[in-house]
């Protein structure tokens, strides 16, 4: 293997674009990568937290053990909900009561009153007739979207959207295309152009997508539902929780909700746990419990319900959580531009640092490792191959001295490589 590769998702490429399908050939290729970065600097996709998720923790290296003390930047839990006692505590008390696993799906009496009671609670919550609770996120998009949409059906989502709704998209026996990121005009050429050749169209976007941190313009793709006829899907992994007075999401912050007909959203983020749901009209929910998902996976635990149930309580009865989370957000955001930071359109508190040159990529997320700062790097199939970038997830948890520190070191480390921009 002549061919030096500085980033995984170069080998990916380059096996995609040789085609090449062999599985002893691939696995050689990827282990061959993985090794001679363990002989280096070492593997980032195969660290993990000591013990377990925080905004500091112990970062492990695999292959050495070795450990170090950093300030993480790749984790979901926006609200820092997962080192909540009284959320902890509950959890416990739950395990005790209901014990661990649930032993079944849904479908085969598998729930228990705390699952339904999250699927009350989110559907008030979301501004919806029901909701429909899946083990993941990813499960709950792969179901909607695989079995909503019939054969006669058209697909419209955008680029960007994540991993999940694609898989959705290619289990679907619809048509399905895509439409240029974050573009109304675009979307609005291809409804007008397929508008008579379908029995329905279903556009499909996220409220904030999670590789570049940009929030949907849903006012303006709502408004296009005044000239043209489809079912509007939003999938809010990354905003329900920290959007709204109550966390109820960014479709209720932009006053669309009653235009959105399906709203999905992981549980795993803010409500630091595991799952996934569906809210919408109740025959679409009726409908989706006969998806492959639904039916033939085990539900989440009663300890990661009672997590959900006890995040949503505490969201309700502190506000200031995501006022404070988004006012770090402007924080951490004006402190980048003023080093000459350029994060895009994003505006979530997903903040995006664009390094395309993966070498420059791959120093840059090891000098900041070395100084106690990690973030995994983001690179392809996660985005296309010249768009890499280390994603920087601010969390409540995160103080403003974790910001600054942060600052200070990519900064230095940036300029150093001469990939400040």
């Amino acid at each position: 293997m002549d061919k030096h590769f500085y980033s995984m998702g170069e080998v990916l490429a380059y096996l995609k674009s040789n085609n090449i399908s062999d599985v002893e050939e691939r696995a050689r290729y990827v282990q061959h990568f993985i090794d001679k970065e363990n002989m280096d600097i070492g593997y980032e996709y195969d660290r993990y937290m000591e013990y377990g998720a925080s905004n500091f923790s112990s970062v492990v290296t695999e292959h050495n053990k070795k450990k170090k003390e950093c300030i993480l930047w790749c984790v979901n839990h926006y609200l820092s909900l997962n080192r909540n006692t009284r959320v902890i505590d509950n959890a416990c008390d739950t395990i005790r009561k209901f014990g661990t696993g649930c032993g079944t799906s849904a479908s085969s009496c598998g729930m228990s009153s705390l699952h339904k009671e999250i699927e009350e609670k989110v559907a008030k919550l979301v501004g919806k007739e029901k909701a429909i609770l899946f083990p993941t996120g990813f499960s709950a998009n792969v179901a909607a979207i695989s079995y909503l949409v019939g054969a006669n059906d058209l697909i419209i989502f955008d680029r960007e959207c994540h991993s999940s709704i694609i898989n959705g998209l290619k289990l679907s026996n619809a048509k399905w295309i895509s439409f240029k990121h974050n573009n109304v005009l675009d979307l609005k050429s291809k409804i007008k152009k397929y508008e008579n050749s379908y029995d329905n169209i279903f556009v499909v976007v996220e409220s904030a997508y999670s590789m570049s941190g940009d929030l949907a313009p849903l006012k303006e793709i709502i408004e296009l539902k005044k000239d043209f006829k489809f079912y509007l899907y939003v999938d809010e992994a990354h905003t329900f929780g920290i959007y709204g007075d109550k966390g109820q999401g960014y479709c209720y912050h932009e006053g669309v909700t009653e235009d959105v007909d399906f709203i999905m959203s992981t549980l795993s983020k803010s409500t630091a746990s595991i799952g996934g749901f569906i809210a919408a009209k109740e025959k679409y929910c009726s409908l989706l419990k006969w998806s492959d998902p639904y039916v033939f996976q085990a539900c989440m635990s009663p300890a990661d319900a009672s997590v959900v149930l006890s995040s949503l309580e505490e969201i309700e009865r502190n506000p200031w959580m995501i006022k404070e989370i988004h006012k770090k957000n402007s924080y951490m955001r004006e402190l980048l531009k003023s080093k000459g930071f350029n994060l895009g359109n994003s505006q979530s508190p997903i903040i995006p640092i664009f390094i395309e040159d993966h070498e420059k990529l791959r120093m840059v997320v090891r000098d900041l490792y070395d100084e106690g700062i990690y973030s995994t790097p983001i690179c392809y199939p996660a985005v296309k191959l010249n768009e890499g970038r280390i994603r920087l997830i601010l969390n409540l948890g995160h103080t403003v001295e974790h910001i600054n520190i942060t600052v200070e070191a990519l900064e230095k480390i940036c300029s150093k490589h001469n990939c400040l921009a």
